[in-house]
C-alpha cells in the first residue's frame, strides 16, 4: 500500500520541521523507556486477579507507543512499525521471566499488546493523508497536517498535551468509578477505563485546538508546508528545502448530510458481520454440543479482559468507518462544480462568472473550470 507523505525524513536542520520530528522521535523513546521501565517493577500487581485491568494497560501502552513510532518515522512503511512495536513487546514478556522480578510471562498481554498495535496503525491510516480526491483536496490535508507539525515543533506544546491528557485521566477516571455502577465491572478496571478514555479525550482536544492555531499562523507568517519556516511566497521556491509554496487554498468541505449515509451504512455493515459471526459460532456450539474453542476461550476470560478485546474490536471497526467515509468524500469531492458539495444539487445549468458560482439551492461557493490546486513536494512512502 502507498500513501502520500508530507514530510521529509530529513528536513534541514534547525528548522521547525526538524524539531517537530525530534521531538515525535524523543517522545517515542520517552514511552518505550517508560513501558519497559514499568513493566519490570519487581512484584508489581495492580489490583486483584479479578479486577485487574493488566490487558487495559497493556492495550493502551502499546497503542501509544505505535502511534509514536509512526508519526517519528517519515517515509517507513506501516509493517514497519508493526514489526519494531511487536518485536519491543516479544522482548518485553520475555524478559519479564528474569529472576527476581516475580513476573511471568502470559501469552494475552502478548495479545493485547498486538492489539494497541493494530488500533494504533489502523487509526493512523484511516486519518492519513489521502490518496484519493482532487488536488485541492489533497493539499488541504497537507496543509492540515502541517499545523499539527508546527505545533509539535515546540516542547511547550508537548507539556501542554500531555497535562490535558492528565487532566482528562483525572476526570474520566474519577466520573466514571462515580457514575457507572456494574455488579460485574470492579471498580479498579471502571477507573482504568474512565482514565483512558478521558486521557483520548483531552490530548484529541488539545490536539485540535493547537492545530487549529498553528494552521492560522502558517497563513499568517507565510510558511513553507515543507520545512514550516516563515516568509515564503505563494508560487514562490523556499529558500531553505526548495519546495515550491502553492498558493492558499480556499476551505471547502463537502457536506456532512452527505457523508452521514455512508457512515452509518459502514457501521451498520460491520456490526452485521460481527453478530452474523457471532451467531456462527453459538450455532456451531449447539451443533457440536460443546463450546466452540473461541467461544469457550472468551468466556474463561476476567471481564477486564474480556474488556481489552472487546475495546480492540470496536477499536477496528470505528477505523474502518473512518476510513471508508474518507474515501467517500474524496469522490464526493471530486464532483465540484458538477454536484454541490454541500447538498448534492445538480450545477451543470447553474451560471457562473469565470468561473465561481453559487448554489442555488444552499448558497455554497463552488469553482469550475480553474487549473487545480497541485500538492507540492509530496513523498511517497511503500
Amino acid at each position: 500500500m502507498r500513501t502520500a507523505s508530507i514530510e521529509s525524513p530529513d528536513p534541514p536542520r534547525g528548522t521547525p520541521a526538524w524539531w517537530s520530528l525530534h521531538w515525535r522521535r524523543t517522545a517515542s523513546l520517552g514511552a518505550i523507556l517508560v513501558l519497559l521501565i514499568g513493566t519490570h517493577i519487581p512484584r508489581l500487581a495492580i489490583g486483584p486477579e479479578e479486577d485487574g485491568p493488566d490487558k487495559l494497560l497493556h492495550l493502551a501502552a502499546f497503542a501509544t507507543i505505535a502511534m509514536l513510532l509512526r508519526i517519528s518515522r517519515p517515509g517507513r512503511p506501516w509493517w514497519w512499525t508493526a514489526m519494531i512495536a511487536v518485536g519491543l513487546a516479544v522482548v518485553d514478556e520475555v524478559t519479564q521471566e528474569l529472576p527476581g522480578l516475580n513476573r511471568s510471562f502470559d501469552p494475552l498481554d502478548l495479545v493485547a499488546d498486538a492489539g494497541g498495535v493494530a488500533l494504533a496503525l489502523a487509526w493512523c491510516g484511516a486519518l492519513g493523508l489521502p490518496r484519493g480526491g482532487p488536488a485541492w483536496w489533497r493539499e488541504g490535508h497537507r496543509r492540515r497536517f502541517a499545523g499539527y507539525r508546527l505545533l509539535l515543533a515546540s516542547f511547550a506544546n508537548w507539556l501542554h498535551i500531555g497535562v490535558a491528557g492528565v487532566l482528562g485521566a483525572m476526570i474520566g477516571g474519577v466520573a466514571l468509578v462515580l457514575i457507572v455502577r456494574h455488579p460485574a465491572i470492579g471498580p479498579i478496571t471502571m477507573t482504568v477505563v474512565g482514565a483512558e478514555t478521558g486521557m483520548v479525550a483531552g490530548v484529541v482536544a488539545a490536539l485540535e485546538i493547537g492545530r487549529r492555531h498553528a494552521a492560522s499562523r502558517i497563513t499568517a507568517e507565510r510558511r513553507c508546508v515543507g520545512c514550516l519556516v516563515s516568509g515564503v511566497d505563494a508560487g514562490g521556491a523556499c529558500g531553505t528545502c526548495g519546495e515550491v509554496a502553492s498558493s492558499e487554498v480556499e476551505p471547502r468541505q463537502v457536506g456532512r448530510r452527505r457523508l452521514l449515509l455512508p457512515a452509518v451504512l459502514a457501521l451498520l455493515a460491520a456490526s452485521a458481520a460481527l453478530i452474523l459471526g457471532y451467531l456462527g459460532l453459538q450455532a456451531l456450539r449447539w451443533q457440536v454440543g460443546r463450546p466452540w474453542p473461541v467461544l469457550a476461550w472468551y468466556d474463561r476470560l476476567y471481564v477486564a479482559d474480556a474488556m481489552s478485546f472487546d475495546a480492540i474490536i470496536l477499536g477496528l471497526v470505528g477505523a474502518g468507518t473512518v476510513w471508508w467515509t474518507r474515501r467517500v468524500a474524496a469522490r464526493l469531492a471530486e464532483q465540484e462544480g458538477v454536484r454541490c458539495l454541500r447538498c448534492g444539487h445538480d450545477l451543470r445549468g447553474t451560471a457562473e462568472d469565470e468561473g465561481l458560482g453559487r448554489c442555488p439551492e444552499c448558497g455554497e461557493g463552488f469553482r469550475r473550470g480553474f487549473a487545480d490546486v497541485a500538492p507540492s513536494g509530496e513523498h511517497a512512502e511503500s
